[in-house]
């Protein structure tokens, strides 16, 4: 039997797919997105909440500043970011509670634990936008799930997961509406390519990101 520890150490990562009507009923969510002051505001709308998420239910807590060392932001480190919290409305739908129990699922997370849920749109509007302007990254949490729910009138975006961070792609893939990639991020790095629109006109990708440590 494997130890805690070593069980820990052993996921690596999983890719998936979310069912359609799920997708289909976070989707609207994402249109109701605030506006960003922060840097990466003028191309990336918001929001931000936690979560404990035990016997398969959720409980919201209190707003929190998100902030990231520097050294593992290299783009926006050290700043202390407030978002607007996800709507009740979002939260109440058993398709938000399933990127949870996906989540758990998937990884060792136990029950109690805290799991930080960012929802962002990203868009480009002629140009190339920079998904991850951080570059080639950790999040600095033992384990984080990216769940992309639609990519509209977009190319670009590829998900890619390195050994290192200055290392080849082992896996890169232009996750599609619904699609995720949840991984070990004290063993991974991961970067998502820039997009831009297809036409020239209005293009965006739209997901929740969702981040945890074995702590509470």
């Amino acid at each position: 039997m494997l130890t805690t520890k070593s069980a820990q150490e052993a996921f690596r990562l999983e890719v998936g797919q979310l069912p359609q009507a799920s997708v289909n009923l976070l989707a609207p969510s994402f249109d109701n997105l605030p506006d960003n002051p922060y840097a990466d505001g003028s191309y990336r709308l918001r929001r931000y909440s936690r979560f404990i998420f035990s016997n398969d239910s959720l409980k919201r807590l209190p707003s929190k500043a998100f902030v990231q060392d520097e050294s593992i932001n290299h783009f926006q480190g050290n700043v202390e970011r407030t978002y607007p919290e996800i709507e009740n409305k979002t939260v109440s739908d058993p398709a938000f509670l399933e990127l949870f129990e996906h989540f758990q699922k998937m990884t060792d997370i136990a029950d109690g634990c805290t799991t930080e849920v960012h929802q962002m749109r990203i868009f480009a509007d002629h140009n190339p936008v920079e998904v991850a302007p951080e570059g080639v990254h950790q999040d600095g949490f033992d384990r984080i799930g990216i769940y992309v729910i639609q990519r509209h009138n977009i190319t670009g975006g590829e998900v890619s997961v390195h050994t290192m961070e200055t290392s080849p792609a082992m896996m890169k893939h232009p996750l599609n509406n619904g699609e995720f990639v949840v991984l070990n991020d004290r063993r991974f790095f991961h970067y998502a390519a820039p997009i831009e629109p297809i036409d020239g006109e209005l293009g965006y990708m739209d997901a929740f990101v969702l981040t945890a440590n074995f702590i509470h």
